[in-house]
């Protein structure tokens, strides 16, 4: 039986402590993923999701069980790494190795051409949203790969709904321009050979 995140966190609340590694295998993945999008640093993206983690079990009498869970740990975590970037600098590296690290969870061998071909263009999308400036590269990852809804976004990052929205119409057109640009580099190098 696979118990609620509702379930999970009641059960750490009565004292069951074991529960809560529930929610970190649920969420882990995820967790890194935002994280590491975000400081671009394996090593620092670890770091942080480990410590949201800390943050949330030793702060879940103020999580609002009304809600879902993951919009309130990623708030932690969106906090986490706001201020590891300010703490290290905002020189995280910013070369593809970072995202190229992270495999997908229940990733295999392509068996297919068509496969191949929409890993191809996955890899292409998610390395035009990390060249995104952080804000929107945030707010894209959030709405668009979590699926948290824009009012929670805005609260997990501090800022209005308004905000949110901009930042999502600005990557939109950022992320447009990209993708054209990268698809006309490729189909000019294709001719070409």
């Amino acid at each position: 039986m696979i118990a609620s995140d509702l379930d999970v966190v009641r059960s750490v609340r009565r004292g069951d402590r074991d529960a809560f590694g529930h929610l970190v295998r649920a969420y882990q993945g995820r967790l890194f993923g935002l994280v590491l999008m975000m400081v671009r640093e394996p090593a620092g993206a670890e770091e942080v999701t480990q410590d949201a983690f800390v943050r949330a079990y030793t702060h879940l009498g103020q999580y609002d069980d009304r809600r879902p869970f993951y919009p309130w740990i990623a708030a932690i975590a969106v906090r986490l790494a706001q201020n590891w970037l300010r703490q290290h600098g905002r020189s995280a590296h910013r070369e593809g190795t970072a995202l190229e690290s992270v495999d997908e969870p229940g990733a295999t061998a392509p068996a297919s051409l068509s496969v191949l071909i929409d890993d191809e263009g996955n890899r292409t999308l998610w390395r035009a949203v990390a060249a995104l400036p952080s804000g929107e590269r945030t707010a894209v990852i959030l709405y668009y790969r979590d699926e948290m809804a824009v009012s929670d976004i805005a609260r997990a990052l501090g800022v209005t709904i308004g905000t949110i929205k901009t930042f999502l119409f600005r990557a939109r057109r950022h992320l447009r321009e990209r993708l054209k640009t990268d698809f006309e580099t490729s189909s000019t190098e294709r001719a070409t050979r």
